[in-house]
């Protein structure tokens, strides 16, 4: 699912908190059946893909 809503993360190679558009969301169901959302990102700095987790309210 691509969504173009910003979002504010912490990039965790360069420990800086930014606001950008995950690249893909994923949503899961934890073992309580709660939907977790997790977004995949591309650091701006280095490169990097990491994951975070979103906040409950994200809509694409």
């Amino acid at each position: 699912m691509v969504c173009r809503t910003p979002v504010k993360v912490k990039d965790p190679t360069s420990h800086l908190e930014m606001v950008i558009v995950p690249e893909k969301v994923y949503v899961l169901r934890n073992h309580r059946g709660k939907e977790i959302k997790i977004g995949l990102f591309v650091s701006p700095r280095t490169g990097k893909k990491f994951r975070a987790l979103l906040p409950d309210a994200y809509q694409c």
